[in-house]
């Protein structure tokens, strides 16, 4: 059986950021921590996606070349590109989504005045 791998804030975190535990220093520290973590993993994502993007044009201009059809082009562009889309926003969203939407809801609940500075 498959397992889909995505990133979540820690329970404990998330636990000290609603019960309003941590100072603001500490909160600007995990910011700084959870940004510089969204930072790397968007470079690491452009480049999966673009890894991902070449190798469907690759795949579709092989078919082409070898069965000299237009229209199979056509069509296994049209098939891949929406797919390119959806894997491409998955995985966007699993790695990076969820953890930037459970990071600034909790900060709107629990610190309303630092939220639009802390805000991933």
């Amino acid at each position: 059986m498959a397992s889909f791998y995505y990133v979540t804030l820690n329970k404990e975190l998330k636990k000290s950021i609603y019960a309003k535990a941590l100072s603001p220093e500490q909160l600007k520290d995990v910011y700084a921590r959870i940004k510089q973590n969204k930072d790397k993993q968007k470079k690491v994502i452009k480049i999966v996606m673009l890894c991902i993007i070449i190798m469907s044009i690759l795949m579709d201009v092989v078919t082409f070349q070898n069965r000299h059809d237009p229209e199979l082009f056509v069509f296994m562009l049209l098939l891949t590109i929406p797919l390119i889309v959806i894997i491409c926003a998955l995985v966007y969203f699993s790695q990076i989504g969820i953890i930037t939407i459970q990071f600034n809801k909790a900060i709107e609940k629990s610190y309303p005045e630092l939220a639009s500075e802390l805000k991933l």
